[in-house]
């Protein structure tokens, strides 16, 4: 348990082992210490030892800084709350935490503190690279720090089921960050009530004040010895699982039980999302806690049907905003439509939370830096990179309502979201104007062809799964239907195998359909399959919507010149609008579901019969999502294909929650025993 109370604030872990509460109104001061250099110091190292490399080289140097950093703050008595990309917010209590008893107050504690953060950083050796890198890019690392004092709102909010997000709001903290954007590096700036507080024991070289004037800041030159004010050991045994586990996102928790830290530190591609949200009258309202926890709990719970994770929440006096990131720590095929979808959603508030918007979203994507970075005593899981930077930078562009996304991103969600071209935009940081879009809609027009593989490298480590992938693939070249289900957590692999046996089946020139649920419409009926009849029907979706049922009633006359009386029954598994006849007007729905699919079973048998290539593979992704009408469908097509040379190739998730798997999807491979199935499962 030591290493995991690690990733919580030293102040929250005494208070929970002490089973002390910690009061929603904190007395004491704000420390706010930003690394400075950060960027080109990544820079120097991935041009001397490659991206790989340099990020490991990086990680480790910055987890040195943290060590010496966090034990200065520690000394005195400060606690890191949260970190803020490379930064840290921190804070010292002037009332006593369970064992703790401090003997000055909280400013001049905070002011010790960040000198001696200062004279720590200044005396670590210099970062060892190559001679060249080191002549043609000095490296300059210093922190800017800046501390407040007085009253701040302690909020602990988010679903525990989730993750539980400490902050800290109110005046005091927006004066914090009034004057870290006022101090330069090396420095230590002190506002007017932290100077008032610690009296005649330091020294003010140089007084500052922001453009509106509000308040000053002293530059810290000198403080008079003060005694250190550690903290007190706290046994291991003090703090459970039950006390660690909702400060952790689930999958981390998951992965740091299981030991595997070292899966959490990479360099790979991720999606940056930050949301914007209008602040609260935190120092006044009594009811701030509360509203900013429906919030997040909100935003939680809309992340969690497409699994992006709420990294951080930060409140500060020019805005509130919060750190979203998909594809770290799982990835997905579809990450940046995930972030997209997503955001749009987010901006269109509910009404009981009308009082934190406009919402604003600036969205990101690239190779990024994620993994576990910080102190030995005080960590965080964090993804980083110029890419984070630059999604914060199109937040600020953003207009209210607005999700402004980067070219990287629309390219990548591509025809599933309906864009609003923008002129490129100048920001901060980048040399040149950046190209971006404004994200309008989802485009519910489903793609009716698989998308061509986009991997480059063999797959390694998969013989025995690809052999029987292959003896499926063959037996349902003879004729003998097959069904294989892969099933695996998200981003375990299971879209990486399906392309190795649509790598295999195109040499033979084999026909495929694609269908693919989504979670963001999982209680749509029959959607998992509307791209699969489209293209098998050749439904050409520029047409307009007469066209495409006069195709339609060509392509079943046909087959049959009777089936074309039963065509309105096509109408929801195409999702076109077809008037009912005389006929399907008398059916009742059960009836009409059946005769539906008996239709369907008929043109799946026809088209069969009319390919020169076999077998047809017809490939369900994240059946997981699959609605119930979807599901007896596919019980259908399955026991139908047990003579047709037909491999049906589903992929999902096991172990869902019922609410997630209206199907009971666990059950399938039993159902399927009509097609001498087997169910594959994927191994991490």
């Amino acid at each position: 348990m030591s290493e995991l109370a690690s990733y919580l604030p030293i102040d929250r872990r005494y208070a929970l082992a002490q089973g002390v509460a910690l009061g929603e109104e904190s007395q004491g001061a704000a420390l706010f210490a930003d690394i400075v250099g950060f960027v080109p110091l990544t820079d120097a190292l991935v041009q001397a030892y490659g991206a790989r490399r340099g990020v490991e080289v990086l990680i480790a140097y910055l987890n040195h800084m943290y060590d010496v950093l966090v034990e200065e703050l520690h000394r005195y008595g400060g606690s890191v709350i949260d970190f803020v990309g490379d930064a840290i917010t921190c804070w010292f209590h002037d009332q006593p935490i369970g064992p703790y008893r401090p003997h000055t107050v909280a400013a001049l504690r905070a002011a010790a503190a960040a000198l001696a953060m200062q004279r720590a950083l200044a005396a670590l050796p210099a970062l060892d690279l190559p001679h060249d890198e080191q002549a043609r890019a000095p490296l300059h690392i210093a922190i800017k720090i800046s501390i407040a004092s007085g009253r701040a709102r302690r909020m602990s909010v988010g679903d525990p089921a989730h993750h539980v997000l400490d902050t800290l709001a109110g005046a005091t903290m927006a004066r914090m960050a009034a004057g870290e954007r006022l101090a330069r590096p090396g420095e230590v700036l002190l506002d007017a009530e932290t100077v008032r507080q610690a009296g005649e024991r330091l020294l003010i070289d140089e007084w500052r004040t922001p453009k509106d004037g509000a308040v000053r800041f002293g530059r810290l030159a000198q403080l008079a010895p003060l005694a250190e004010c550690r903290w007190p050991p706290l046994a291991i045994a003090a703090l459970t699982p039950a006390h660690i586990r909702p400060w952790l996102h689930p999958t981390i928790y998951e992965r740091l039980t299981q030991g595997q830290n070292e899966l959490l530190t990479e360099l790979r591609p991720a999606v940056a999302l930050f949301l914007r949200f209008t602040d609260l009258a935190y120092d006044s309202d009594p009811q701030a806690q509360q509203k900013l926890d429906a919030f997040i709990r909100w935003v939680q719970q809309v992340l969690a049907r497409r699994e992006g994770v709420l990294l951080q929440l930060t409140i500060g006096d020019k805005g509130s905003f919060v750190y979203i990131v998909f594809g770290a720590p799982v990835a997905h095929e579809d990450d940046a439509q995930r972030a997209v979808l997503a955001a749009l959603e987010l901006v269109d508030l509910p009404a009981a939370l009308a009082a934190l918007g406009p919402i604003r979203v600036g969205i990101s994507s690239g190779t990024m830096r994620t993994g576990i970075y910080g102190s030995h005593n005080r960590r965080t899981y964090g993804v980083l990179g110029d890419e984070v930077n630059l999604a914060i930078r199109l937040m600020q562009h953003a207009a209210p309502g607005q999700v402004l996304v980067s070219a990287r991103v629309q390219q990548a969600c591509g025809r599933s979201i309906d864009w609003q071209p923008l002129d490129p935009i100048t920001v901060k940081g980048k040399r040149t104007p950046v190209p971006v879009a404004i994200a309008i809609r989802a485009n519910d027009t489903v793609v009716n062809r698989l998308q061509e593989p986009v991997y480059r490298y063999p797959l390694v480590g998969r013989a025995d799964e690809l052999a029987a992938l292959k003896r499926r693939f063959e037996e349902a070249r003879d004729g003998k239907g097959q069904i294989l289900g892969i099933s695996g957590a998200a981003g375990m692999g299971k879209s990486r195998l399906v392309d190795e046996v649509l790598r295999h089946g195109r040499a033979y020139g084999v026909t495929y359909l694609l269908g693919q649920g989504a979670a963001y419409r999982s209680g749509s009926a029959l959607l998992i399959w509307q791209s699969i009849w489209r293209a098998l029907f050749a439904i050409d979706d520029a047409a307009a919507p007469e066209e495409q049922q006069g195709h339609l009633a060509a392509w079943l006359a046909a087959v049959d010149p009777q089936l074309v009386q039963r065509l309105p029954l096509l109408s929801a598994v195409l999702d076109l609008p077809i008037a009912d006849n005389s006929l399907t007007r008398s059916l009742d729905p059960q009836l009409a579901a059946a005769s539906r699919e008996a239709l369907l079973l008929d043109c799946l048998r026809a088209f069969v019969r009319s390919q020169a290539h076999l077998p047809l593979v017809v490939v369900l992704e994240d059946l997981h999502w699959i609605d119930s009408a979807s599901f007896d469908l596919l019980l259908a097509v399955s026991r139908a294909i047990a003579e047709l040379p037909v491999l049906l190739l589903l992929t999902y998730r096991p172990a869902l929650a019922a609410e997630q798997n209206p199907a009971r999807l666990d059950d399938t491979t039993v159902t399927f025993t009509p097609c001498s199935s087997r169910n594959l499962t994927t191994v991490s």
